[in-house]
């Protein structure tokens, strides 16, 4: 149970910040939107970390991590095609 919490908490939140990453990325033309967005990396990193203990341990850390290397690579490579200002 130790492992699941730690791989909720510790994998949950770059997963979120990618995911919300992205979602800011798609939608640049409306800067009211980045606080509010912001806000909901909590949220979001609630319900990633509660949906992590439906898959088996092992399952739930790659998913995350790979949420998480997918989604800062794709903000990494948008940035450097230099269609994304941040």
């Amino acid at each position: 149970m130790l492992s699941r919490s730690l791989i909720a908490f510790l994998l949950g939140l770059p997963a979120a910040m990618a995911v919300i990453g992205l979602y800011l990325i798609a939608t640049p033309a409306l800067p009211e939107l980045r606080l509010p967005a912001l806000l909901m990396i909590f949220p979001l990193w609630i319900g990633i970390a509660g949906a992590s203990y439906m898959l088996p341990t092992r399952k739930a850390a790659a998913v995350l991590i790979a949420i998480s290397l997918g989604g800062f690579g794709l903000i990494q490579v948008l940035k450097n095609m230099g269609g994304v200002s941040l």
